[in-house]
C-alpha cells in the first residue's frame, strides 16, 4: 500500500508539467506596520486571495505598499483554493490562526486567520499520513531540524508533499527543515514551505549539477504541483506554496 501511494505521487507529480517560468510578487514599501505583515500579503496569496481588515488597518497597509485589491472594504467567503483571510485582535470561533504579528507596543498584536478553513476528509488525511510515512521509511531519505516531527504527524500541505515524496521515490531526498515564516504559528496550518539540501546523495547546494536538475524538474511542474517559490539559498533549495484554505481537497480534484 505504502509502495502504491508513493508510486501515484511520482505519477501526479512529474506526468504534470508547465512550460512557463512563473514568476514572483514584489516586495512591499517599507514602514508602517510591521513588516512580517506585509512581506506576507505579498508573497503567500495566490491569485484571488484576499484579506479584510478594519479602514485604519487597511489604510495603513495600502500605504505601505499592499495592493488594494487584496484589502477589500467588506468579506467574502472563499474556497478550498482561494482564500478569503482576515486581520482581527480576537480570534473568531472556528477559525484557523495562521500568524500574530506585535503591535507598536500600544495596540493589540494583529492576528491573520482563515475565517473558513477547509479541513481534510477522513480519506484524505489518511492518504497524508501513508504518503509521510513512506518518505520516513525511504532508507534514502535524510531529515534535520523538525523535520521528522512535522512528517511524523504529517502536518505537511498534500501539494509540497506530493512533491517530497515523488523525489524521495526517483532519487531520495535530504529535508534540513520545514521553516515557518516570521510570524506564523507553527501547526497552525500544514507546512507549506521546506528546504532540501541533498538530492540523490548529492549536496544541495554544494553539488550545482544535482541543484541544477532539482529546480528544472520542480520548475517543469503544472499546479496544482507547481511551487510558488524555487529558491537556492545557502541551507539547499527553498520549495514553497502559497497559502490555500484546502490543499487536500486540491490535489483530491486532480487525484485519479
Amino acid at each position: 500500500m505504502v509502495a502504491a501511494v508513493v508510486a501515484l505521487a511520482v505519477v501526479l507529480v512529474v506526468s504534470l508539467v508547465r512550460d512557463d517560468d512563473g514568476g514572483s510578487s514584489p516586495a512591499p514599501a517599507a514602514g508602517g506596520p510591521p513588516v512580517e505583515l506585509t512581506d506576507w500579503l505579498a508573497t503567500e496569496l495566490p491569485s484571488g486571495g484576499t484579506v479584510t481588515a478594519e479602514p485604519d488597518v487597511r489604510a495603513a497597509l495600502v500605504q505601505a505598499g499592499v495592493d488594494p485589491t487584496v484589502l477589500p472594504e467588506s468579506g467574502s467567503r472563499g474556497d478550498a483554493g482561494t482564500p478569503a483571510l482576515a486581520l482581527t485582535t480576537t480570534q473568531p470561533e472556528g477559525s484557523r490562526l495562521l500568524a500574530r504579528f506585535a503591535g507598536d507596543g500600544s495596540a493589540d498584536p494583529l492576528l491573520l486567520v482563515d475565517p473558513a478553513p477547509v479541513e481534510p476528509t477522513a480519506d484524505q488525511l489518511e492518504r497524508r499520513q501513508t504518503l509521510a510515512a513512506a518518505v520516513l521509511a525511504n532508507p534514502t531519505t535524510r531529515v534535520e531540524g523538525n523535520a521528522r516531527s512535522v512528517l511524523e504527524t504529517a502536518d505537511v500541505d498534500a501539494r509540497l508533499l506530493a512533491l517530497v515524496a515523488g523525489l524521495t521515490a526517483q532519487d531520495g531526498v535530504g529535508l534540513w527543515a520545514f521553516p515557518p515564516l516570521p510570524g506564523e504559528e507553527p501547526g497552525a496550518a500544514p507546512a507549506r514551505r521546506v528546504v532540501v539540501d541533498s538530492v540523490g546523495g548529492q549536496p544541495v547546494p554544494a553539488d550545482g549539477a544535482a541543484t541544477q536538475r532539482l529546480v528544472a524538474w520542480l520548475d517543469a511542474q503544472l499546479p496544482p504541483f507547481a511551487p510558488d517559490v524555487v529558491e537556492v539559498t545557502g541551507d539547499g533549495v527553498l520549495i514553497a506554496f502559497d497559502y490555500v484554505p484546502g490543499p487536500d481537497a486540491v490535489v483530491a480534484a486532480v487525484t485519479p
